[in-house]
């Protein structure tokens, strides 16, 4: 109004239309448009505008089509120098063509009633400049409003409508009062309009800042609260995501955690027009990558504009379509926890404020600790699972999951300090046989049957009890009440339950358990004690026959001691070479001579006497001794019948046979040793006869056939002991390469005169005959049953008939004695 007040002195007032040039209404229109553009966002201030005072002139002094092109040329100028886009300089464009529309058709309404003069033509310029100044400020708001419900930047519409109308009617009348001045001649008075304009724009703005000020801060407490109060880690990203979206009018918000120790990828998470994506691990291409740290390393925020392949943050506001952004560090006190990316799909007009990157630093500041605080919320919650998993690895057996000994002594220990009525009982689990068959199909398969053992064993016990693995092929159960009877419930379902055959390695197979019983007396009882009754109930039950269950007893205690005492003595005489080795006489039948001697164990036990083998054998077996004292027994045997032989005419074909356990059978050094012990002892290997037993070679078959051949390779002959005792000897008996079969003593006690034996024992010499091995009858104590064993075809024995077992300085003796002829050998 001022510019046109001045280049044109001569207009009065009223004036009729087209009295100044458009052009110059142009440019009070382009000058008006630059406050607009500089009051982006303000709509307190934009209601009272240089746009609507010129609006007001401009309808006294311009035409219709004069004042829409005026207005439409100074609106396009001042877009084309501030920049912005086209899109939104059609929408600006379009929104003040609307505007004059409706003024002009609102003022030129008012001129069909009156004319437009005096008071009419006053009244009609204010309802047409308040009614464009309307629909120029409070359309968009509401536009905004509708799409971005949420924003809590925007002013309440009440507000907006006061300051619009009120700001509509001062330009007005600012614009009638310029007119008048025009009238009266005084054309210079029109510039002192300028300072309540001013002064009250200025007061405008500045109220208007700080109220802005106050909601952003609002705005921004609000998302850091939401954020803290949100449920999980996801959902505080996202509502940190929608407070910039509102702080800075931006379309589109974007974030990227650096990645922490120990991982390898960024998270991202972003929010925009097309909805909301969780953070989530993602690998960026390496440009983009590269381009996020390079900005993290920033000291603060920086506006980017879209399309300057330069940016190292090009690639990325391609990818996510911003033609402006702002970029700011997520900081903390411990370092850059990630970056903040919030922009707009369509470029600004004049770009974003300095209050703008102000706002988003503060913001990023109070995001960048709450990251920082989760990240070691994380942390703690991780070392605190980590601790767990430990913990639980540390009690717990890694097999089957069940309680570990340690944890299972613990629940002992607290079931004896509880003070319970009933008694606490420990069930002491052991499976039968589980060396055989971890031997035989490997150790994957025992833990296979380890496992399946295991749940078999959860389910057979009630919820309340504790079952667990002790470690080998030994488990245990706690039954913290009930007493005896409810103890014996659960052994029963323990044996119970492992008889249905288990599938392992595609094999079909039957697993039998032991079970021991051992109450304990709270207050009395230790943890330890009752694990150790426990053990030996087991023990207990095993030697009782296996697959059952027995109960402690006291005297248990002293036979174990017992136990313990002789395994430390045999261990003991197995080390020094205690055990001594007897000799008994094999004979043939028709010649009366001595033919072999077998070599038999003997063990002086310093407090117990003379012990026969079946007092200590068994129990070297179990310990592990065997090995040992075998060896010993063999080189032994093998020495003084190869000093026999050369020191005794007649004597240089004497065999010896020795016995081996299964488990010598089946260990992998019996065929070095054998080999070894006859180069030291001399003895020709066609003179040694090891005998082996049925139930020894059916623990391993597969290992004890292996190691038979490789025997029989050296030149040793084998026999088999015991021969029909044994529970498939006949299905073998063909695989397994045998010289010499031995009748048990079984089948000879009754001869000659039980028709029974006499059938058995023949049937088993004509077997034997058939396929070409030698037959010895074992256990021959009187004439009657040599003569009945060598009337039945059997061509060799022993027994106590012939002589017992006798130590080397009594068989040297016998030996000497026949050579004088001082003594013989008794036959039938």
């Amino acid at each position: 109004g001022v510019a046109i007040v001045t280049l044109a002195p001569e207009v009065s007032a009223p004036v009729d239309p087209a009295t100044a040039p458009w052009w110059l209404l142009g440019v009070a229109f382009f000058l008006s448009e630059g406050f607009v553009v500089l009051s982006r966002g303000r709509v307190s201030v934009v209601a009272l505008s240089p746009h609507a005072a010129s609006l007001g002139v401009a309808l006294f002094l311009l035409d219709p089509a004069g004042l829409l092109v005026a207005q439409a040329a100074g609106v396009l100028v001042a877009l084309a120098i501030a920049g912005g886009g086209a899109r939104a300089a059609l929408v600006r464009l379009g929104l003040v063509t609307g505007s004059g529309l409706a003024a002009i058709a609102v003022f030129l309404a008012f001129g069909q009633v009156a004319p437009l003069s005096g008071a009419t033509g006053w009244v009609a310029a204010v309802v047409a400049v308040t009614v464009a100044t309307a629909i120029e400020s409070l359309l968009p708001r509401a536009w905004t409003r509708s799409t971005k419900p949420a924003d809590s930047s925007l002013e309440p519409v009440p507000h907006l409508t006061r300051l619009t109308l009120l700001g509509a009617m001062a330009s007005a009348g600012m614009s009638l009062v310029a007119l008048e001045l025009i009238r009266l001649h005084h054309p210079l008075q029109v510039l002192l309009l300028m300072l309540p304009f001013a002064s009250c724009a200025a007061a405008v703005w500045a109220t208007t800042s700080e109220h802005r000020r106050l909601v952003n801060l609002r705005t921004l407490a609000d998302a850091i609260r939401r954020a803290h109060e949100a449920p999980g880690r996801d959902a505080s990203i996202l509502e940190l995501l929608t407070a910039p979206l509102a702080l800075v009018g931006a379309d589109v918000a974007w974030i990227a955690l650096l990645p922490r120790p120990g991982e390898e990828m960024m998270q991202v998470a972003s929010i925009g027009p097309e909805g909301v994506s969780p953070l989530r691990e993602c690998r960026l291409q390496r440009d983009r990558a590269t381009g996020v740290l390079a900005e993290t390393r920033r000291e603060g925020p920086r506006e980017v504009i879209g399309g300057a392949p330069a940016d190292v943050l090009h690639s990325l506001l391609s990818d996510l379509g911003l033609k402006r952004a702002i970029s700011v560090p997520l900081r903390s006190e411990d370092g850059v926890n990630g970056l903040l990316v919030v922009g707009n799909r369509e470029a600004a007009i004049a770009g974003y404020r300095s209050e703008d990157l102000r706002l988003l630093e503060t913001f990023a500041g109070s995001a960048g600790m709450m990251i920082e605080n989760d990240r070691l919320e994380r942390s703690v919650n991780d070392l605190q699972l980590l601790k767990n998993e430990l913990r639980r690895q540390a009690y717990h057996d890694s097999l089957t999951s069940l309680p570990n000994r340690m944890l299972f002594a613990q629940n002992v220990a607290e079931a004896l300090a509880a003070g319970q009525q009933t008694q606490p009982a420990v069930l002491f689990l052991d499976l039968d046989d589980f060396k055989t068959i971890n031997d035989s199909l490997g150790h994957h398969a025992g833990d296979e049957l380890l496992v399946a053992v295991a749940a078999r064993v959860r389910s057979a016990v009630r919820s309340e009890d504790v079952p667990a693995r002790l470690g080998g092929d030994e488990f245990a159960v706690l039954t913290r009440d009930g007493g005896m009877e409810s103890a014996e419930h659960v052994a029963n379902r323990l044996v119970a339950a492992l008889e249905s055959p288990f599938v392992i390695a595609g094999r079909e197979m039957r697993v039998h358990a032991s079970v021991g019983i051992a109450y304990g007396e709270p207050g009395v009882t230790t943890a330890d004690e009752l694990l150790r009754n426990a053990d030996m109930a087991m023990y207990n039950a095993k030697n009782g026959g296996k697959g059952r269950h027995a109960s402690y007893l006291p005297e248990m205690h002293t036979r174990a001691r017992h136990r313990q005492e002789l395994v430390a003595a045999l261990t003991l005489a197995a080390e020094q070479d205690q055990i001594d080795v007897h000799y008994q006489p094999i004979v043939d039948l028709a010649s009366g001579t001595m033919v072999a001697v077998e070599a038999l164990a003997r063990w002086d036990h310093p407090a117990q006497g003379m012990l026969h083998p079946s007092a200590f054998i068994p129990l070297a077996e179990e310990t592990g001794l065997m090995g040992q004292i075998g060896h010993n027994v063999l080189r032994e045997a093998c020495a003084r019948v190869a000093s026999w032989q050369r020191s005794f005419h007649g004597m240089e074909n004497l065999r010896i046979n020795v016995n081996l356990a299964p488990s010598e059978i089946s260990g992998s050094t019996l065929v070095d040793n054998v080999t070894a012990i006859l180069d030291e002892t001399g003895l020709p290997a066609g003179m040694l006869v090891l005998e082996i037993t049925e139930s020894g070679v059916m623990e391993s078959p597969a290992e004890a056939l292996t190691t038979m051949r490789a025997l029989r390779a050296l030149g040793v002959s084998l026999a088999l002991d015991d021969f029909g005792t044994g529970h498939s000897s006949l299905a073998h008996l063909r695989e397994f390469p045998i010289d010499t079969l031995k009748i048990a003593r079984e089948f000879v006690v009754g001869l000659p005169d039980s028709p029974v034996d006499t059938a058995f024992f023949e049937t088993i010499v004509r077997l034997g005959q058939s396929l070409g091995h030698a037959v010895v009858a074992e256990g021959i104590e009187c004439a009657e049953q040599a003569a009945a064993v060598r009337q039945l075809g059997c061509g060799l024995a022993q027994g106590y008939y012939f002589g017992q077992p006798l130590a080397p300085v009594g068989l040297t003796y016998a030996f000497s004695a026949s050579r004088r002829g001082d003594a013989t050998l008794r036959v039938a």
